[in-house]
């Protein structure tokens, strides 16, 4: 009768606890953190380790923010700050703000490559607890930029750049300073009626360029000087618009006229 031979021995494997029992001196156990980019967040975990041997980890929240705040900005660095909830509050204040240092004025820099590449100064002491670009996107950005700004700032900011012009209609019209060269005040055309001069920021050194508009906010014209417009272009403008909007008001002679933002039935 042939000899059946044995199975090999195979010596059963240690457990988990057997390797942390007898080899407890040398596992390591930290914190790790990853990105992630579908969910854009940070996430921690506990991990025990022997050698590169994973024994056991698990989601946890960070002992330590700052580690958790560098790996946000730097991911934020990557994205972009358009990633960020901007306001249109928040998009003025620093369209401002450029527009005045564009004019030697010496305000905190908000350009869009500073703020970039200094968010661990601006934005770090805001994040103390967030994890995700979602939760980023909850933060107020016009109050902490106007936080990085003195009181006198402010009121020079204030004074120099208003973020509206009130017009003779009484209506308070918002300037758009996206061009630090050249901030824009787009207007309906009979809200300017009586108004001679074209109006200013910086104390009187800089002219707003106009967008005269149509009752409908169409661009009718682009000027910065109100007053050749009147003597020379309004005529031929109000030829067309009167035969499109008979509605509303169009007098022979605009300087004289009173401005409004209403039809001809309820001035």
């Amino acid at each position: 009768m042939p000899k059946v031979p044995m199975p090999a021995y195979t010596k059963p494997s240690p457990s988990q606890e057997q390797i942390e029992e007898y080899l407890t001196e040398h596992i390591e156990e930290h914190e790790e953190l990853d990105w992630n980019d579908t969910e854009q967040r940070v996430e921690v975990r506990a991990v025990k380790r022997l050698g590169s041997l994973m024994l056991k980890e698990r989601q946890i929240k960070s002992s330590n923010n700052e580690e958790v705040t560098d790996l946000l900005i730097e991911e934020l660095g990557d994205l972009g700050l358009g990633v960020l909830n901007w306001s249109k509050e928040s998009l003025s204040l620093r369209a401002r703000v450029n527009f005045l240092n564009y004019h030697d004025m010496s305000l905190p820099d908000f350009s869009e490559s500073y703020l970039l590449e200094h968010m661990d100064e601006w934005l770090a002491p805001y994040l103390h607890g967030i994890h995700s670009i979602k939760e980023c996107k909850r933060l107020n950005l016009h109050n902490i930029l106007l936080g990085l700004l003195s009181y006198e700032q402010t009121q020079v900011l204030n004074t120099l750049a208003p973020t509206k012009h009130k017009v003779a209609s009484g209506s308070q019209i918002t300037i758009d300073y996206a061009n630090p060269t050249q901030p824009i005040l787009a207007v309906r055309l009979q809200e300017m009626f009586g108004t001679k001069e074209t109006p200013t920021v910086l104390g009187g050194k800089v002219k707003l360029m106009l967008h005269l508009l149509s009752p409908a906010s169409r661009p009718m014209q682009i000027t910065q000087d109100l007053q050749s417009f009147w003597e020379n272009t309004y005529e031929d403008v109000k030829k067309d618009l009167r035969g499109k909007y008979k509605k509303h008001y169009w007098p022979d002679n605009p300087l004289e006229a009173q401005a409004t933002n209403r039809t001809k039935k309820r001035m």
